[in-house]
């Protein structure tokens, strides 16, 4: 009896196996993978660089079934992960979501979220507004050159913060191509086409006259336009 009781005691425990899931957005300018601060050319012969690159992605799902509250993606601080969460890809055959902060987020206390939210100040930063009560949802700054002149002199700034409750816009994907990359991973690999946010053959945005929109009510057509260019450049790679 005593044999089998330690036998038993001493028995290991398997370890808890967790599956994963990534959801990743490439950068991609004129087909070519776009670079932080590299040097770039508009269809108008404009030389820009972007210096900074992010957007939210909240109340992520599918049909009901939760994958995540909020993502931040930060191309400079994160490279090209929006998300990395714990759960079963088998759930998400489709993925539906808000590109932007939800309203229902959008208002509250950003110190009262979780420490590890990317609403929560602390990771936020600069994309939450201090001066309204409510997160950027698009950030892309940047600098041009629109003099066509042979010489590389990027001192024209360009700035658009998109946000505020009306310029909130749906995503949705479907069927979700998921790759394995290793035996409880997964990846969703999204692209953003960069030049077609800019170049956009419908609307585009002429650098040297439409370089500001922070979404106030005398910016809201450019706002608009950046918004829309920036959501139809969002796709599956």
């Amino acid at each position: 009896m005593s044999f089998l009781f330690f036998s038993c005691k001493d028995k290991p425990v398997p370890p808890v196996v967790k599956d994963y899931v990534d959801i990743t957005v490439q950068p991609v300018y004129n087909g070519e993978n776009l670079l932080m601060d590299s040097i770039y050319v508009t269809q108008e012969g404009y030389k820009i660089k972007i210096t900074d690159l992010k957007f939210y992605v909240t109340s992520l799902q599918n049909g009901g079934t939760n994958l995540s509250q909020a993502a931040l993606y930060d191309f400079r601080e994160t490279g090209t992960l929006l998300l990395h969460q714990e759960a079963d890809y088998v759930k998400f055959g489709s993925l539906q979501g808000i590109l932007g902060v939800d309203t229902t987020l959008n208002h509250d206390d950003p110190s009262a979220f979780p420490t590890a939210s990317p609403l929560n100040i602390s990771n936020a930063g600069t994309m939450h507004w201090g001066w309204n009560p409510g997160y950027i949802f698009i950030s892309i700054e940047g600098k041009a050159d629109t003099l066509i002149d042979g010489i590389d002199n990027l001192d024209h700034n360009f700035s658009f913060h998109i946000g505020t409750d009306q310029y909130l816009q749906p995503l949705s994907f479907s069927p979700i191509n998921w790759q394995q990359i290793s035996a409880h991973q997964h990846n969703f690999a999204l692209k953003l086409d960069v030049y077609n946010i800019f170049c956009n053959p419908i609307q585009p945005i002429d650098l040297r006259l439409e370089y500001l929109a922070h979404s106030s009510g005398s910016q809201a057509a450019l706002t608009q336009k950046f918004g829309h260019n920036f959501k139809s450049s969002l796709t599956p790679y």
